[in-house]
């Protein structure tokens, strides 16, 4: 059993029995980790209170091979993120990339490009004023190239103009060519370009639906709706 300590992201926090609390966090070193947190309820705990869903942590914890649960016995903030737990519309945009990356990936499998890619996308989110869901669309397409499963815009934008009776997935023929070209314009952006595109809420709706069914698609145990149904109904989760 080694101690070790790696930047996270927490993806999920349960409460265990009386004090502690599962923590389920994509790191910078691992990939996706569960561990447990001992007593962090308790109202002495000095950083228990970083424990959040959300929160972007180094995270010191007692990592042995072969164990699917691991002690985390210390955490400190590496960017607080502030701004995303103040607006309700980040805070909605932010679940729904978290519970992406939860559903997509597997436990112990290090990959740090998915790792830079949620945290910058985060940080990004964090300062910007407008269109977050650019964001999000921009998130899940470089999220599906990283995990094997990349959108082809050009052959996409062929199937769906030519022949949509015959394209290969059945959500393609609900984009028409304008949404099309959209997403490209979303997948291609940088962050002030993203920022400046606005999107109708006809294109967002059809695009938001278009990534639902693409991602159901290619991950057959998706439970991809819980942050949508959670946010419409005005609860909140942790």
């Amino acid at each position: 059993m080694a101690i070790v300590k790696t930047e996270a992201l927490i993806l999920k926090c349960d409460n265990y029995r009386e004090t502690s609390k599962i923590v389920t966090f994509y790191s910078k070193t691992y990939g996706k980790v569960k561990g447990i947190a001992k007593g962090v309820r308790n109202t002495k705990s000095k950083w228990g209170g970083a424990l959040q869903s959300l929160s972007y942590l180094n995270i010191i914890l007692y990592f042995k091979e072969n164990r699917t649960l691991h002690l985390i016995s210390g955490a400190e903030y590496v960017n607080s993120l502030k701004n995303i737990h103040c607006d309700h519309e980040k805070l909605e945009t932010s679940y729904r990339i978290v519970e992406l990356i939860n559903n997509t990936t597997a436990e112990r499998q290090e990959n740090i490009e998915i790792f830079n890619l949620l945290i910058d996308t985060l940080i990004y989110l964090d300062c910007a004023t407008k269109n977050y869901v650019n964001l999000l669309f921009n998130f899940e397409f470089k999220l599906l190239r990283l995990l094997g499963f990349a959108v082809d815009i050009e052959d996409l934008f062929k199937e769906t103009v030519a022949n949509p009776a015959q394209n290969q997935y059945f959500y393609t023929s609900r984009l028409n060519p304008g949404e099309v070209k959209t997403i490209k314009l979303l997948l291609e952006g940088n962050f002030n370009s993203l920022m400046s595109l606005n999107i109708s809420k006809l294109q967002e709706k059809a695009i938001d639906g278009f990534f639902e069914n693409y991602f159901k698609t290619h991950f057959d145990h998706i439970g991809f709706l819980k942050t949508k149904k959670v946010f419409d109904s005005k609860e909140m989760f942790i």
